[in-house]
């Protein structure tokens, strides 16, 4: 799974959207355009250029984070494990196989 432009802190959907209009539409365009061709796109100038490339680059080396509903499918495979107020109690006499008398 990659990243997505979202994952960089400080860029929203209409930034993502925004940078998308300007070719560039994922992590790796992001980077490989470098702070040209992001300071050509409308509200980045260089500070935040260097501050979003620098921020792509760490994430580039980081595990992509699971979105809620990626989370919420792993949570539903696994099963749940039964708390002991809901097994039933074991008596002496419950035994499957009475043990059978020698003659």
């Amino acid at each position: 799974m990659k990243h997505a432009l979202t994952d960089i802190p400080g860029i929203g959907d209409n930034t993502a959207a925004l940078l998308a209009e300007h070719g560039i539409d994922s992590v790796k365009t992001l980077l490989k355009g470098g702070a040209k061709k992001l300071t050509k796109v409308p509200g980045f100038g260089e500070a935040r250029a260097a501050t979003v490339l620098a921020a792509a680059e760490a994430l580039k080396h980081d595990k992509p984070k699971k979105t809620k509903e990626e989370k919420k499918a792993k949570a539903e495979k696994k099963p749940k494990k039964e708390k002991a107020a809901d097994k039933p109690k074991k008596h002496k006499g419950d035994k499957k196989h009475k043990k059978k008398k020698k003659k």
